[in-house]
């Protein structure tokens, strides 16, 4: 199981030009869930590394979105030429030094920004758990063999929500658990109708 302390996080290329590229999901969801995946990771001060294309905010494909990068306002976004962020020294030796074997990875596309480096670390000895819905792909096509690919090369395939409780375990745990469904309510619509109308249940007269 992925705890907070065994796991690290990977997020690659989550910039505001590239949300725009992936057809197999919304880029309004796709955002969404990116955030919250991200908020989750900050809960649980889970390790993160932040890789970008090359020339970063200055190049055609825009900054990492603020969403992210404000919540890790100390992690220093790596701009990269490689296709695989697992050959750029910097960043495997981030992912080395944090100790843990354990990666949440996420980023855009899930067939090769992500996908590639995610099938290198998981035959390298790594427990790569690849969020789909935070990361997205170029088409519904691309999406069912980006699954098959990474699954046949090792690598779990996992959704936000899915890791979110995998971290938390236990309702019993408090002071993680009220954050946790401060993200439901913000990052999954259907709580957060559900939360709302049992609220004004409560505050109606005689209930």
């Amino acid at each position: 199981m992925l705890s907070a302390d065994n796991a690290c996080a990977l997020l690659v290329d989550h910039q505001a030009g590239l949300m725009l590229f992936t057809g197999d999901i919304d880029p309004v969801h796709l955002r969404n869930n990116s955030v919250a995946l991200a908020k989750v990771l900050k809960l649980h001060n889970i390790p993160v590394v932040l890789t970008a294309a090359a020339m970063g905010p200055m190049g055609p494909l825009g900054p990492i979105i603020p969403e992210i990068q404000e919540l890790f306002p100390d992690v220093e976004p790596i701009y990269r030429t490689k296709i695989n962020s697992w050959h750029d020294e910097r960043i495997r030796n981030e992912i080395e030094a944090t100790g843990r074997k354990k990666v949440i990875a996420a980023g855009i596309t899930a067939d090769f920004c992500i996908g590639i480096p995610a099938k290198t670390m998981a035959d390298a000895g790594y427990d790569v758990r690849l969020v789909m819905d935070a990361s997205g792909n170029y088409s519904e096509m691309v999406l069912h063999a980006s699954i098959a690919n990474l699954t046949q090369a090792g690598v779990k395939v996992s959704n936000w929500l899915s890791v979110a409780c995998e971290l938390q375990q236990d309702w019993a745990i408090e002071h993680t658990a009220k954050g946790l469904l401060e993200i439901y309510q913000q990052h999954l619509p259907q709580w957060g109708m559900l939360e709302t109308t049992q609220n004004t249940w409560k505050n109606l007269p005689n209930h």
